[in-house]
This record gives structure tokens, C-alpha cells and sequence, in this order.
């Protein structure tokens, strides 16, 4: 499937995408510039790129390694036969990136039920001054003392976070179930 430029700046409009992504480029902003070159050239090397966005050939290689260990990216290497140096001439490859999106979506809409299940189902307690929160073996183990500050534990009421847990849980279903990105993963 190729997807227009339009297609995939939509695409890339959509916050879990962008979560991934940011993810995936090991929180490196620059990586969103680096997209945008890519895309609209559609191919281009990676000093082009360093040179179009004023950024070290450095940072712009680690970027495009990531994305490509990603699968988000693909390259051709042709040899100058002059200096026998190589040339990476890198082009976008964002088809795959809902899958991505959906696997990593995934593993955390998992983990978020795993800690739903947890706080549903546990007693916590609290240390206002640290503002740490125990389970109640973790507590009780503690002899109801914060280990940094040696305050008392407060018994916690987790409603605020169980609310939140289950706010992501049902933004992420959502985005699942009415995103047509999404629908045939």
C-alpha cells in the first residue's frame, strides 16, 4: 500500500502515532523534521538532510537508524568509485506504521489493565511528604513508615487513579475501534 502525502501527514496528525514515534526516535524531536524532509523528498541522503534542517550529520544518522530498525524507513547505498565512500540515499516506508502503533498500543493497553487489576484489587498507602505510594504488604513490611523520611503512612484512596487508568484505557480502545488507521489490525 503507498500512501499519498497527504495520507501520511493525516497520519501523522494522530497522537498515538506521534507517541510511537516519539518512542521510537528515543524522544528526539528533531526525528519529526527528519520525517517531514523525508517525506516531501521522498528520497534523499542523510547530509541533505543534515544540511536542510541545520543539524549534525550525527544526530540525523542516529535518527534515521532508529526509524529504520523501526522498519519506518529504507535506504540505497551506491559506492563513489572515485573515493570509495558510500552514499545512503533514505526514503520513507510509513505503511507499516499502524501496525507498529497498534503492537505497541497493544503491549501498553495490557500493561494499563494489568495495573487496573492491581489497584481494583490491592490497599495502598501514602506518604504525604514524599508523596510515595506502598502497597500494603510493601507497608506493612515498613512498619507503616516511609522509608525516605521515616513519616507515617496514610491509608490511600486510589479512586483519582483507577479513574485515570480507566480514562486511557477506553482513549486507546476508542482510537481501536474508530480510527480507520487501525481497522485492520
Amino acid at each position: 500500500m503507498n500512501l499519498s502525502k497527504d495520507e501520511i501527514f493525516t497520519m501523522l496528525d494522530n497522537p498515538l502515532i506521534q507517541q510511537v514515534l516519539f518512542e521510537v526516535m528515543e524522544e528526539d524531536v528533531v526525528g519529526f523534521d527528519v520525517l517531514n524532509v523525508l517525506i516531501d523528498s521522498n528520497e534523499v541522503t542523510d547530509d541533505e538532510i543534515s544540511r536542510q534542517l541545520e543539524v549534525k550529520l550525527n544526530n540525523i544518522r542516529r535518527i534515521l537508524y532508529k526509524l529504520y530498525e523501526a522498519r519506518l524507513v529504507d535506504y540505497n547505498r551506491e559506492k563513489d568509485e572515485e573515493t570509495n565512500w558510500y552514499t545512503y540515499t533514505w526514503k520513507p516506508s510509513l505503511e507499516k506504521l499502524p501496525a507498529l502503533v497498534v503492537k505497541k498500543m497493544k503491549n501498553i493497553l495490557d500493561e494499563l489493565k494489568k495495573q487496573l487489576s492491581t489497584e481494583e484489587n490491592g490497599m495502598f498507602f501514602y506518604c504525604m511528604g514524599c508523596e510515595l505510594k506502598f502497597t500494603f504488604e510493601d507497608a506493612m513490611d515498613m512498619g507503616f513508615r516511609c522509608p525516605q523520611c521515616g513519616g507515617v503512612l496514610h491509608e490511600y484512596d486510589n479512586k483519582k487513579d483507577m479513574a485515570t487508568i480507566k480514562e486511557q484505557i477506553a482513549y486507546i480502545e476508542d482510537e481501536f475501534n474508530q480510527n480507520p488507521l487501525f481497522f485492520k489490525y
